[in-house]
């Protein structure tokens, strides 16, 4: 199972797929690809949650991914 956790101002949002599920995959992948024109970073993490790797393309065996919005400073 794949899950897709987005950190924005709506909250933490959370979809989950099933890469053998074309479906779930084409779902998940129109809101990854939704968010990171918006300017989202995206990261695969592994199963604990401490490594990190940025994505540049959604991957349907990422296993988890985390978007969180671009922080400008200033």
């Amino acid at each position: 199972m794949g899950e897709l956790r987005v950190l924005g101002p709506e909250g933490d949002i959370k979809t989950i797929w099933n890469p053998d599920k074309n479906d779930e995959v084409s779902a998940a992948k129109d809101q990854f690809n939704t968010l990171k024109k918006k300017g989202y970073k995206a990261f695969r993490v592994d199963k604990h949650g401490d490594k990190a790797e940025a994505m540049g393309t959604f991957d349907k065996s990422a296993g988890k991914v985390i978007l969180v919005p671009a922080i400008a400073g200033g």
